[in-house]
């Protein structure tokens, strides 16, 4: 028992520090607000989904945001949103990601639709105008139905289709994976 626990945290951090990696690699999307960027840190959240369980994929989630915030970012704004968005999208996959590819696609749009609702509600109430507030940048506090109905949802939606596409990739990796390692965390 001690062993298998052992491996699961050094895993975990493994993961979070590769999420934090692949976060310097992100993209803005045209037409959309600068600020709002894809990346793919999801993968290591999926891949730490399907070798160890839910907990540790929430695990390497926080660790992932909490290093963002210490070493890069310096503002919790964008990293506490972070958190909420692979939350969301977390707990809804796991309810479906062992039932085959359909309701995987099931589970992805409910996902991203409940993930679009969430961030649409917190960015007008709570994060936007916290961000404007934290950044002086009275521009976003007064245009904040602005940069939710033309940014954060259009977002929020391409991000909820790249998700799932990078959980199929990551699930297609995963099962390359020997079994001789994945056995390790089951």
């Amino acid at each position: 028992m001690y062993k298998k626990n052992t491996h699961s945290l050094v895993l975990s951090g493994l993961l979070a520090v590769i999420a934090l990696l692949l976060s310097f690699f992100s993209f803005a999307v045209p037409f959309l607000p600068p600020f709002l960027k894809f990346d793919f840190t999801f993968i290591p959240l999926f891949m730490a989904l399907l070798l160890m369980n839910y907990k540790h994929a929430i695990l390497v989630s926080l660790l992932k945001n909490f290093l963002h915030i210490v070493l890069i970012s310096h503002e919790p704004v964008g990293s506490i949103a972070n958190i909420v968005v692979e939350f969301i999208f977390l707990s809804i996959i796991v309810l479906f990601y062992k039932k085959g590819m359909l309701k995987i696609i099931i589970g992805g749009i409910l996902a991203t639709i409940t993930m679009t609702i969430f961030m649409a509600l917190l960015n007008y109430f709570v994060f936007l105008p916290a961000y404007g507030y934290i950044m002086d940048l009275t521009d976003i506090v007064k245009n904040v139905k602005v940069i939710v109905t033309a940014g954060i949802i259009p977002f929020n939606l391409l991000k909820g289709i790249l998700v799932t596409v990078l959980f199929f990739v990551t699930l297609r990796v995963y099962k390359r994976i020997p079994s001789t390692i994945t056995s390790k965390f089951a």
